[in-house]
């Protein structure tokens, strides 16, 4: 089903599809955009608290950019239960693998500037990181997932594993750099965060700046996203939630009560999931993505256009988006996440100029992904998009 939904893609994208969004340009594609109706902004609300109540979660954000600016956005529940502390629009979630979203532009942003070879070995960048028997990898093939690099172990992700902090994304890479690829470098997509967490160290070396730092001064500051940062669970952060599960963190067992999920460090995954943002940060951010503009012409077309495998299939990743839903109607790019404690979805939706982020702090009653995110990122855009009818 996959195979047949990426090469309808490709299909789609060689018939014109990119072409034409970028023809739409963000000015005249907002132009032709109604305003949400209070009915509809009340549709919206109730779809939202239903789903929360469904869930039992303890905290949600929501934000719809439509329109031209953010038109929605809704904040609900707690961000910590114990003391009764309210969500607000401020209230800084954790966003998980959202964060891919933000080095796969900072990869091709620095690429831009011919500040990096995207078909080099990465060994250029991370001598550190040795050379594989199954291949040669590469930033492109990191920021596409088609390097071959495991995904975490049943066993790995242990107390004493997030317990351990990382103040360099090099020394990161000890984790993992000494284990064989799981595929050929090119051969096919293996998800991974340790992929983009060794594209994060590969990134450091190019810029010649620490990665946190060249992501903020690159995307974040530009942005003005003043509520998006990486997270440091050594400091206090204002407006920080915290995290709940009705699943155990470390069995993954389902329980019938809830837990107050441990302070976990991420900071191993600084590439790949370690960023905090808004609802309304992250909505700005997505509304970048609709047309060019704050990106070229040329990245964006890269962004809407599928990795490659080395024989040449279409993948369904391209530099930390999730492009299978562009066979959707309507057509979205998605950049998602989940750990303990975190559900995060942004989608941007380019022909309707418009994005929708859902964010909780709970593992809710129906599992660690998908019924909250997926479902009702669909349920919001139809009724969103009824205002155009």
């Amino acid at each position: 089903m996959i195979d047949k939904n990426i090469t309808t893609l490709v299909e789609t994208m060689r018939s014109g599809f990119t072409g034409l969004s970028l023809m739409c340009l963000a000015s005249i594609c907002v132009a032709t955009q109604p305003t949400l109706s209070d009915g509809h902004r009340s549709m919206l609300r109730e779809a939202i608290e239903t789903a929360r109540a469904a869930e039992e979660l303890v905290g949600v954000q929501a934000a719809v950019f439509f329109g031209g600016k953010i038109a929605f956005s809704l904040s609900t529940g707690y961000a910590d239960l114990e003391h009764e502390v309210p969500v607000t629009a401020v209230t800084r979630f954790e966003v998980a693998s959202i964060t891919k979203a933000f080095t796969g532009l900072g990869l091709l942003l620095l690429d831009e500037q011919n500040g990096i070879e995207l078909d080099a070995p990465v060994q250029k960048y991370v001598p550190d990181f040795p050379e594989k028997p199954e291949g040669t990898l590469t930033p492109r093939m990191l920021a596409g997932a088609l390097g071959g690099i495991r995904h975490y172990s049943d066993t790995e992700r242990t107390p004493a594993y997030y317990a351990t902090h990382y103040d360099d994304v090099a020394d990161a890479i000890n984790i993992f750099k000494d284990d064989p690829l799981v595929a050929s470098p090119g051969e096919r997509v293996v998800y991974t965060s340790y992929g983009y967490n060794l594209l994060a160290a590969v990134i450091q070396s190019a810029s010649g700046k620490p990665f946190q730092e060249y992501i903020q001064e690159t995307i974040i500051d530009p942005l003005g996203l003043t509520n998006t940062g990486q997270i440091d669970v050594r400091f206090p952060m204002a407006n920080r939630t915290r995290l709940y599960s009705f699943i155990d963190p470390y069995s993954r067992k389902v329980s019938d009560r809830l837990m107050v999920v441990p302070t976990m460090e991420h900071s191993y995954n600084a590439g790949g999931g370690n960023l905090y943002s808004t609802a309304e940060d992250l909505a700005m951010f997505g509304s970048k993505f609709i047309a060019p503009g704050y990106l070229s012409e040329r990245i964006y077309e890269q962004i809407y256009t599928p990795h490659q495998t080395e024989s040449g299939e279409p993948t369904w990743f391209s530099d930390g988006w999730v492009l299978i839903a562009l066979t959707a109607d309507p057509p979205s790019l998605i950049s998602g996440g989940s750990y303990p404690g975190v559900q995060a979805m942004l989608r941007v939706y380019p022909d309707e100029a418009m994005v929708i982020v859902l964010l909780t702090n709970t593992w809710g009653k129906k599992g660690s992904g998908g019924a909250f995110t997926n479902e009702l990122s669909n349920e919001l855009a139809k009724i969103v998009l009824s205002a155009a009818e």
